[in-house]
């Protein structure tokens, strides 16, 4: 495969960015490659929510907070949450889904 073949075929692709936005470079992406985003993400969010619940549980233990939380007032899996929330409701518009 060529570099041009392989750039082509990176900007037809919509993308997660590590921020967790969708970046759709196509006009319009293929619906099959949006639906296993869509897959990957829910999957991502169901293990970062069941990470926060074991962090929560591990501090409870042992009688701790997260000094993160004390001080902005959310973790880090909170917004990580929230971010992959957002990118699942883009997806589900570009499904038609909502």
């Amino acid at each position: 495969m060529d570099s041009t073949s392989s750039q082509s075929r990176l900007q037809s692709a919509p993308a997660l960015r590590l921020a967790g936005r969708l970046q759709a470079v196509a006009e319009r992406p293929d619906p099959a490659e949006v639906e296993a985003l869509q897959a990957e993400a829910r999957a991502l969010l169901t293990a970062l929510k069941v990470d926060r619940a074991r962090i929560e549980a591990r501090l409870a233990e042992f009688g701790r907070t997260d000094p993160i939380v004390e001080v902005k007032g959310h973790s880090a899996l909170d917004e990580a949450i929230e971010t992959c929330q957002a990118s699942i409701l883009t997806l589900d518009e570009m499904l038609g889904q909502r």
